[in-house]
């Protein structure tokens, strides 16, 4: 099989909390996969363990063949991801916002527009961060997400907010997405 993602026996405790326990995957490469369970489940502690923003406490996961810690950055310049609220700096525009991930991971100006109009943001590009709504924060978050259509997306809740036109949206988007 060819997986993109694979996790041996992952485990997250803090102090007497166990919130990640033994959990083995293998994600195949060009799949949708999706983690349900209640609040405090484990689902966001996951993904926070796969980007390198939480360390494991037991276990091990590769990235497209890249072994964490020591291939983190590797895995990192894959993977586009989405975790929790977006944060933007509120005075600059959406298309501002956009430009300095761009410039972070060395990508070409015209990703921005390429992201912008992949989640419908074109139209409003110019306007100030601050003044998008729930939904369109959620847009722009995914836009980020999507600079340079890396081959792997973590998101986590990216629907939050959006209505269930927008709900819908995001869904065929992603479905879309080439594998």
């Amino acid at each position: 099989m060819d997986y993109i993602i694979t996790t041996e026996h992952l485990t997250k405790k803090y102090k007497n909390f166990t919130s990640v326990n033994h959990v083995s995957l293998h994600i195949r490469k060009g799949s949708i996969y999706g983690f349900l369970g209640p609040n405090g489940a484990g689902k966001s502690t996951t993904m926070k363990m796969l980007l390198g923003l939480t360390a494991p406490t037991k276990g091990s996961f590769t990235i497209d063949g890249k072994q964490f810690p020591q291939d983190r950055i590797a895995i990192l310049k894959e993977i586009g991801s989405f975790i929790e609220e977006p944060s933007f700096y509120a005075n600059l525009t959406g298309r501002e916002n956009l430009d300095i991930i761009r410039r972070i991971l060395g990508l070409p100006k015209a990703d921005v527009e390429d992201a912008l109009e992949l989640v419908g943001l074109t139209e409003f590009g110019d306007r100030l961060a601050k003044q998008y709504s729930l939904g369109m924060k959620q847009r722009l978050g995914l836009a980020g997400a999507l600079l340079g259509r890396p081959p792997i997306l973590i998101l986590d809740e990216p629907t939050n907010g959006l209505d269930p036109s927008g709900i819908h949206e995001i869904r065929n988007l992603v479905k879309s997405l080439p594998s």
